[in-house]
C-alpha cells in the first residue's frame, strides 16, 4: 500500500507582520487540495515587529508551529538550527513575502512524492518565459552568480538563489550550515551535490516582484557573500 509521505512547510520570516498571516492562509489553501499530512513550520528571526497577540493568530492555525530566535541572525542562521530535527519525510522552504505563490507548492511536491526528484528547486526564470519584472540590478546579480557557480561546479541552474525549494529531509538530517546569511545557498547545494545519487531538478515557478518600500529584504552586498561562499565550497 502506497502511503503519502508527509511534509514540512518552512517559512523563515523577519520583520513580515503585515503579510504573514496572509501567507499562511494561502499556504492552506494550497496544501488541503494535496491530501498530505502536513505541518507548517515558521522560523521567527528576531523580527522587530513582532508580537504576542501576532504569535497567537498565526498558532490558532492547527497546523502552525512557530519558533523564535533573538537577535536576528539570517536565513541560514534559522534554517541551520530547523534542517537537521525534520521530522516529515519531505520539506519545502519558502519565503514569507508572498513573492512566491503558494499554489506553485504543488510542483515542488510532485517530483517529490512520485520518486522522481530528491531536491527540487522552483525557478523564476528560463522555461521559454520571459524573465519577470523585478530589479534590472537584482537580476543581473542572479546571472552573474549561477555563472560563476557553473564555473566552479560544471552544473547550471537557471535560479540558484530561488526562495522555493523543496527536498527529502533525510538529506539534511546531518547537515550543519555554516553560513549564517543568503550565502548559505552555495553551501547547501555544493553539499547536496556532493552526496551519491542524489536527483535535482528545477521547475518553473511564479513571482511576485515587491520594491524595497515594500519590505524586500537583501542587500546589494549580499551579492559578494554569495560570490565568497561559492568559491569556499567549491570542494
Amino acid at each position: 500500500m502506497n502511503v503519502t509521505p508527509s511534509v514540512t512547510v518552512i517559512v523563515p520570516v523577519y520583520d513580515e507582520a503585515d503579510r504573514i498571516v496572509g501567507t499562511i492562509e494561502d499556504l492552506n489553501a494550497a496544501l488541503k487540495p494535496l491530501e498530505q499530512p502536513h505541518q507548517i513550520l515558521i522560523l521567527n528571526d528576531g523580527s522587530d515587529d513582532w508580537s504576542d497577540d501576532l504569535e497567537q493568530r498565526l498558532l490558532a492555525f492547527e497546523t502552525v508551529e512557530v519558533r523564535s530566535s533573538y537577535p536576528n541572525r539570517g536565513k541560514g542562521a534559522v534554517l541551520g538550527d530547523a534542517l537537521p530535527g525534520l521530522e516529515t519525510d519531505l520539506a519545502v522552504v519558502i519565503d514569507a513575502d508572498g513573492e512566491y505563490p503558494s499554489e506553485d507548492l504543488a510542483k515542488i511536491l510532485e517530483p517529490l512524492r512520485s520518486g522522481e526528484a530528491d531536491w527540487v528547486m522552483g525557478s523564476r526564470f528560463g522555461f521559454g518565459r520571459q524573465r519577470p519584472h523585478q530589479y534590472l540590478l537584482t537580476y543581473l546579480a542572479n546571472q552573474c552568480i549561477g555563472f560563476w557557480f557553473f564555473l566552479l561546479s560544471g552544473h547550471r541552474f537557471n535560479d540558484l538563489l530561488t526562495g522555493l525549494y523543496g527536498f527529502r529531509s533525510s538529506l539534511v538530517s546531518r547537515r550543519d550550515l555554516r553560513e549564517e546569511r543568503f550565502s548559505y545557498t552555495p553551501e547547501l547545494t555544493r553539499a547536496l551535490m556532493r552526496q551519491p545519487g542524489v536527483r535535482l531538478r528545477e521547475v518553473p515557478v511564479g513571482y511576485r516582484f515587491r520594491r524595497y518600500s515594500e519590505g524586500k529584504k537583501i542587500k546589494w552586498w549580499e551579492t559578494l557573500t554569495i560570490l565568497a561562499a561559492s568559491w569556499r565550497y567549491r570542494r
